[in-house]
């Protein structure tokens, strides 16, 4: 085929396009009088400079009350087209639509022109209008297809009968990507020179305009030498178009810029709360709604946006002021200083009513926040949720089955207990109150990891395991990635909630300016476990507070009070996850860069855990109560050493709930007059629990919470995956059935 031949075919597939373009110019023309393409844009919103409102419901009044307030200026720099210099707006024009002012949304000549230079292989710009990039940089759609491109031909028309040329212009300044993580001009400018839109020089306007084709070509800290060629290029197109002369022209050419790199520091501030709640709706302006980070931030900041959100104040409130404290958290030696984090959730609805992400002053908005993106080994908290709950709902144990405490290995793993020897046999009660590791893992073993790791998946929760999370280890909280305190808390809801899973939230809805709904966070729950479980599970973790590890958990006998401690190996992590029939709240102490906190002896989590959930009880002045009892739900007294119901010398004994038909019906014959029980090794109740046995080597007395070995990370060995079999799927339930 010779060059004549292959230049008619390409000149011929050039035309053939273009009539294939203009037609969807009619096509779209046509179609405008019936869809309007731009509803599912919100672009209104998108031109507001108001303040978003973060509100709470008052608890006696159902009013809304203004709880604290989002500026613009703190994550994103909004200009208004008039606070910019002219030259901006036409350095972009210039370069990326020089007939932005003669069309009205699509151009068929500009598309036609793009068309050829493609097919004979020439240099120049893109078909899309500046309408037809802005339609691209809110709803993010870059997919190279036909029907995307004839859809956004179809919106930047249906734009341009709604919204001025300036208007057009602001949105499009504001909201194209121009590298380093700049969306917009303000940020670009504050980014590259340090300074504000209104100040720059034509000659700094252009290097801004010359970034956004292929941003990281034309970076000018990056590419200096790419974003010249391109400033000048610009400059020489104002130059014919009449936007400069020609002196203006060479004087910008010969300007030196000076790039800064350097975002400046922002001195205001919001709280972990609303951190949080900023996070979750920006995530569901993208989602739900379509919109790129950049529109969904500026709607955000500046749109005016009344959020309604689920934060209580007296438990935000108790949560800061302890925070607030130093003496609230034990010392640790100079030069170390122990992070902590908190959540306090509303198990029945979900709602996250109060939540912090550091000790101390907040010093910044958006810092880290441990309570939701920090992800750290659970030790024994993850017991009641990945061991004993599944094992109860599979009717595989009751509080009074019996397990021996004894040695047992798995290759070249050896689960230890944090005391030195074994109890022989115990009860499962008595094994999760004394935080046992040799039992859980025999349990998990005769379930199947795979049980567990799905059951904590599928029906808590917990996002974050993998396919390596299907081995013994996970029984004593040996995870790939760890847990959040968010995750953990809301997986601990469904042992006061009759074993519904409520996903928690930190908002419930969000209105745009004019009060029109935008979005709706509704409740979504799940049945997570049958009632009975539930019921038996409470009333165990209740053991744990009364008699075991968590004894100094206590804070009012008016309150029914559960829960269970939690360290992992070496004392890097410490837990408390605790629940009351009101609230469920963990509190976990570390360090950010992990190491051991062995120096705080007993359990740093636990006094900042009594003493936020005792002031939040008494502000509230919460009515006494207990935890909720299924129906098919029996009550048993047994003995602690055999599980069977007690003889006439048993002396140490435990009262439990029981799936009606599986409580004990023998009666204990072991222990004869003069023979001790299970805690003859010298255990004893005191106002603080039980302490240890002497066998528990140099543990302290004060340390009642267990130091188990669970193996973090890689210094675990993965015990084998004896999966056995899937569990059930997480059962959905009618929420508008009030009796559920």
């Amino acid at each position: 085929m010779n060059n004549t031949t292959k230049l008619f075919l390409k000149v011929f597939v050039g035309i053939a396009l273009v009539g294939v373009i203009v037609a969807t110019g009619i096509i779209s023309g046509a179609l405008l009088g019936v869809i309007d393409s731009t509803k599912d844009l919100n672009i209104n919103e998108l031109s507001l400079n108001a303040t978003t409102f973060v509100y709470y419901t008052d608890e006696e009044t159902g009013e809304q009350i203004e709880y604290e307030r989002l500026s613009g200026e703190e994550n994103r720099v909004w200009v208004d087209i008039t606070d910019t210099p002219d030259y901006l707006w036409k350095a972009f024009v210039a370069i990326e639509d020089e007939r932005f002012f003669k069309h009205k949304g699509f151009d068929i000549k500009s598309t036609s022109k793009a068309v050829f230079d493609y097919v004979l292989r020439r240099n120049g710009r893109g078909a899309s209008t500046i309408t037809q990039q802005l339609i691209k940089n809110i709803t993010g759609d870059k997919e190279v297809k036909l029907t995307r491109k004839i859809k956004e031909i179809i919106r930047a028309v249906s734009l341009e009968r709604k919204l001025s040329k300036q208007q057009i212009l602001e949105l499009y300044i504001n909201t194209v990507y121009l590298s380093q993580g700049c969306y917009g001009v303000g940020s670009a400018s504050d980014f590259y020179f340090g300074k504000n839109v209104s100040e720059l020089s034509l000659a700094e306007c252009a290097s801004i305009a010359g970034i956004t084709q292929y941003p990281a070509k034309f970076d000018p800290v990056i590419q200096p030498e790419n974003n010249k060629e391109k400033q000048e290029l610009i400059l020489s197109k104002m130059e014919q178009l009449g936007y400069i002369d020609k002196q203006t022209y060479e004087e910008a050419v010969a300007e030196e810029l000076a790039f800064v790199g350097k975002t400046r520091e922002t001195l205001s501030r919001q709280s972990y709360f609303v951190d949080q709640v900023v996070s979750d709706v920006l995530r569901d302006l993208q989602n739900n709604k379509g919109f790129t980070e950049a529109v969904a931030a500026k709607m955000l900041y500046s749109g005016g946006l009344i959020i309604h959100s689920t934060v209580d104040p007296v438990v935000q409130g108790a949560i800061d002021k302890v925070y607030a404290d130093p003496t609230s958290f034990k010392k640790a030696p100079s030069g170390i200083f122990p992070e902590s984090a908190m959540v306090v959730i509303e198990p029945q609805s979900g709602e996250i009513k109060g939540i912090v992400g550091g000790r101390g002053e907040k010093t910044a908005s958006l810092t880290l926040n441990r309570a939701v993106q920090s992800y750290r080994q659970p030790g024994s908290a993850i017991k009641p949720i990945a061991v004993y709950a599944p094992a109860v709902e599979n009717n595989i144990i009751t509080p009074a089955t019996v397990f021996a405490d004894k040695a047992i290995s798995y290759g070249d793993w050896a689960p230890r207990n944090y005391y030195a020897g074994f109890r022989g046999n115990v009860t499962i009660s008595y094994a999760l109150e004394q935080s046992i590791n040799t039992i859980p893992v025999q349990i998990m073993e005769r379930m199947g990891a795979n049980i567990s790791r799905s059951f904590m998946q599928n029906n808590l929760g917990i996002t974050s395991l993998t396919n390596n999370d299907a081995n013994l280890a996970v029984a004593l909280g040996g995870l790939s990635k760890g847990v959040s305190p968010l995750e953990l808390t809301s997986a601990y809801s469904v042992f006061v909630n009759r074993g519904i899973y409520t996903k928690p939230i930190t908002y419930t809805k969000v209105f745009d300016s004019s009060g029109r709904l935008i979005l709706e966070n509704k409740k979504q729950s799940h049945k997570a476990i049958s009632e009975q479980t539930a019921t038996i599970m409470a009333n165990m973790l209740k053991g744990v507070v009364d008699y075991g590890t968590g004894a100094s958990a206590r804070f009012n006998s008016a309150y029914a009070t559960g829960g269970k401690t939690g360290t992992t190996d070496n004392d890097v992590d410490r837990w408390f996850v605790g629940f009351t029939p009101y609230y469920v709240a963990s509190v976990w102490v570390g360090c950010d860069t992990p190491r051991s906190i062995a120096f705080f002896g007993s359990n740093p989590c636990i006094p900042v855990w009594r003493k936020v959930m005792q002031q939040i009880h008494t502000e509230k002045k919460l009515a006494p109560k207990s935890f909720p009892k299924a129906s098919g739900i029996v009550s048993a007294t047994y003995c602690v050493g055999s599980g069977k119901l007690p003889g006439e010398y048993c002396s140490n004994l435990r009262t439990s709930y029981f799936k009606s038909g599986t409580q004990p019906y023998s009666i204990c014959e072991e222990h004869i007059p003069n023979e001790t029980e299970l805690d003859e090794d010298g255990e004893t109740n005191n106002e603080e629990g039980e302490k240890e046995s002497d066998n528990a080597g140099q543990e302290t007395q004060e340390k009642q919470d267990e130091t188990n070995t669970t193996k973090q990370n890689n210094n675990t060995p993965a015990a084998p995956d004896i999966s056995k079999a899937e569990p059930a799927p997480a059962q959905p339930i009618d929420l508008g059935d009030p009796n559920v």
